[in-house]
């Protein structure tokens, strides 16, 4: 089960600085309010398309990313940009973006301070030291990954799984399937359905920790019904219950859920996990 956690980055960049702007994502700032993907229009062609989905955290404008907490500045990241963000400690996230990068660089990767930096062809930020990065190709297109720290105020925290999933469910009472079916393509959750009779929808960790992540957030389903969600990281679900599993997860049950059908979740899905290699 467990994976290399190679996540494409998807990005729509509006070059806007205007305060109180409306979100382009239906959860950006713990709002969570929207039923479907937001939609966006291209002010050139006139057409209207879906607003990227939510892969990865986004980061506020002008984001510095540091070598370590206070340490020099490796790059600053214009607005949207999507980045992996490891737990935070100490008010800084450990983090990495994956930038485009010519065969040349993937020959020789050795990066010039003042490099403009794009992740999936669109303007990502600039690099504000010389810096040797690591490089990978998956036979179609070439990246590398720049590792940093920046501060906890960078991250949009709506953009942040957990805090927009407990605002979701605040604000959306369905447990159905269907109810939940727009946080699952918001943030393009993958499905997992050999723990029978649950199914899973989930994302993985970072990966910055762990080149061979877990599970980062998983909304467990008994047929069409939302009975409950397994997180590695801190979160508190309203009028839920809380139980700790094996290898630091915790579940929380959705209210009225059966004593009998929590058992034994946990029981298969403790299983399911050391089994993992």
């Amino acid at each position: 089960m467990r994976k290399i956690f190679y996540l494409a980055l998807a990005v729509t960049l509006v070059a806007c600085d205007q305060k109180g702007r409306k979100s382009r994502f239906g959860n950006e700032d713990g709002t969570a309010t929207a039923d479907a993907p937001k939609k966006n229009t291209d002010h050139k062609t006139g057409k209207t398309t879906a607003g990227a989905p939510v892969i990865g955290e986004r980061v506020a404008a002008n984001t510095q990313v540091r070598i370590a907490p206070d340490g020099d500045i490796a790059a600053t990241l214009l607005d949207y940009i999507p980045v992996h963000a490891a737990p935070q400690k100490k008010g800084w996230y450990p983090v990495s973006i994956d930038i485009d990068i010519t065969p040349e660089e993937y020959t020789k990767p050795v990066f010039r301070k003042g490099r403009k930096l794009k992740v999936n062809g669109l303007a990502a930020g600039v690099l504000e030291r010389d810096m040797r990065l690591p490089v990978a190709t998956n036979g179609e297109k070439m990246w590398a990954t720049l590792n940093g720290y920046t501060e906890k105020k960078n991250i949009r925290n709506g953009t942040i799984i957990e805090t927009a999933l407990v605002n979701f469910l605040k604000q959306h009472k369905g447990r159905s399937l269907a109810d939940i079916q727009p946080f699952i393509r918001n943030f393009q959750l993958e499905e997992e359905k050999s723990l029978k009779p649950y199914t899973l929808f989930f994302n993985y960790e970072s990966g910055i920790d762990d080149p061979s992540p877990m599970y980062r957030v998983a909304l467990v389903c008994q047929g069409d019904e939302l009975i409950g969600v397994v997180h590695s990281r801190p979160m508190q679900i309203e009028g839920s219950t809380p139980k700790k599993m094996q290898r630091d997860f915790t579940v929380h049950f959705m209210k009225d859920i059966d004593k009998s059908l929590r058992e034994d979740f946990c029981k298969k899905f403790n299983q399911f996990i050391l089994a993992a290699d």
